[in-house]
């Protein structure tokens, strides 16, 4: 048997499975997600990870859909143009934090 043979082989693979299936693909951490909204303000945060993973191109990228969706979610209340305010990271565990940006809904 294989595992009675080998057991740190079975379980490094077993290790880096794992690890891998905790990766969020590059696509999917550009992808804003709206986090909070009330009308006076929007909260947008930048994908499902760590930004400072991702090539400088895909930050700029993940940055300008964060814009346009803000600019979506602002259009929809009373202020309709939306002014980047800030940008904080939130740590999600030691080693893994998400970006979140602050949009004023302006009119």
């Amino acid at each position: 048997m294989i595992i009675e043979r080998r057991p740190a082989l079975f379980l490094a693979a077993l290790a880096v499975s794992a690890g891998l299936a905790g990766c969020g693909t590059p696509e999917s951490m550009t992808e804003p997600i709206v986090s909070s909204f009330n009308e006076a303000s929007v909260e947008i945060q930048l994908g499902q990870g760590d930004m400072g993973f991702v090539s400088e191109e895909m930050r700029a990228q993940a940055v300008q859909k964060a814009d346009a969706k803000a600019a979506e979610i602002c259009a929809r209340g009373p202020n309709r143009r939306a002014e980047y305010a800030s940008q904080r990271r939130i740590p999600l565990s030691q080693y893994v934090y998400v970006t979140k940006r602050l949009y004023l809904c302006l009119k």
